[in-house]
């Protein structure tokens, strides 16, 4: 889906979208029914995570992304986008799937380490997807890109089914059956640790939320910012602009995010990415040059990866260990939202200024800053 999912306003121009704003509110249509359905989905394929394995729900998400994603290659309206969003989302949300397998597979001193990585691969993936989707579009049509997004989900869903070894979960029939004890008498088995949303868990899903939807906002805004700015087939732009991001993203993990979580705390790393990708919007909002655009979109790419590691670890080290597939299906709930929010606020903006949207989302960033250095308390764990 990535191939093709920042030019999405523009396939909904091509399919029968009347306006660069129409295109925007039907693209927000389309994600927001997404978002719903994963607000249903995720948070209930998370706690089946924690009971049947997280490798299955990773593989079962990826599956399903790849079936609905080969049947938007066959959408003849915007509308039909939509049903076919809604129901990616009820079934898929593999992003957090991944994450919550890989914090479960490491050592918790290698957390900030492992999820850095799993960071790297998910930023390499959705910033340089498009990249290739803009040079593959013209060549193959917006359809052909689709198609060819759906076999590359399958073949990962391949490889992950025969690469990546199976998680351990606690038995619910251990559980209802505890083991017998040498002359018949029942042992006791550990009960699954209970689940409770703590205040410092739910500072971490929030900031969560708000990276997801600035995300999902600088997705769907770029290629129409950039149309703004530029006359005429902005396509090409597009896919320089999200290729220069994704070194950005890699840089801002491997650089930034990989070194400063080893010699700084969590709060001093996302209170520091936070106010300088507000700047970076502001940058974006004054910008007059599609190449000045595309320097503040590579800046605000690095800094936006360099929060994920920082604050998928807070999820986790705020979880025990053993629930840490329901802690990221909330979070993917909290991404549902954000792929409503987001595309809504860029076709709000799209309809009255793109520019005055870039200025908010740094306003917005300066708050969030601001409530992590006061709120954001250290894991006793990621210490030292």
């Amino acid at each position: 889906m990535f191939l093709w999912f920042p030019l999405m306003p523009l396939f909904m121009l091509e399919i029968g979208a009347k306006n660069d704003a129409d295109a925007a509110f039907w693209v927000a249509i389309a994600l927001g029914g997404q978002g719903i359905a994963r607000l249903i989905g995720g948070p209930l394929w998370g706690w089946l995570s924690d009971r049947v394995g997280r490798k299955k729900m990773f593989v079962r998400a990826l599956f399903a992304t790849a079936l609905t994603t080969l049947l938007m290659a066959f959408i003849q309206s915007p509308w039909q986008l939509t049903i076919a969003l809604v129901v990616q989302g009820l079934a898929g949300g593999f992003s957090p799937a991944a994450i919550a397998l890989a914090s479960v597979s490491v050592p918790d001193a290698r957390l900030k380490s492992t999820l850095s990585l799993v960071s790297t691969g998910q930023y390499l993936g959705s910033a340089l997807g498009p990249a290739l989707g803009a040079f593959l579009i013209p060549a193959l049509g917006y359809r052909g890109a689709i198609a060819g997004s759906a076999l590359v989900v399958f073949a990962v869903t391949l490889t992950v089914a025969w690469m990546i070894p199976a998680d351990n979960v606690e038995s619910r029939g251990h559980e209802e059956r505890p083991p017998q004890r040498p002359g018949g008498q029942a042992t006791e088995k550990p009960a699954m640790a209970s689940f409770r949303v703590s205040g410092q868990l739910a500072i971490a899903i929030a900031i969560y939320f708000v990276l997801f939807a600035l995300n999902s906002f600088r997705f769907i805004s770029t290629s129409l910012a950039l149309k703004q700015i530029e006359s005429g087939d902005v396509t090409k732009f597009t896919g320089v602009a999200f290729a220069l991001s994704g070194v950005a993203s890699v840089a801002g993990i491997a650089l930034v995010s990989s070194r400063l979580l080893r010699e700084r705390r969590l709060r001093s790393v996302l209170v520091w990415a936070t106010l300088s990708m507000a700047a970076a919007y502001f940058i974006q909002a004054a910008s007059a040059t599609a190449w000045l655009f595309m320097g503040a979109f590579c800046l605000v790419a690095l800094l936006n990866a360099a929060m994920f590691p920082a604050t998928n670890t807070l999820i986790a080290m705020n979880t025990n260990r053993s629930r840490r597939g329901t802690a990221f299906g909330l979070a993917s709930g909290a991404q549902a939202l954000a792929f409503m929010a987001g595309p809504a606020t860029a076709a709000l903006f799209a309809a009255t200024s793109l520019q005055a949207g870039f200025a908010v989302m740094g306003g917005l960033l300066v708050c969030v800053g601001v409530i992590i250095a006061i709120s954001v308390r250290e894991p006793s764990s990621t210490r030292g």
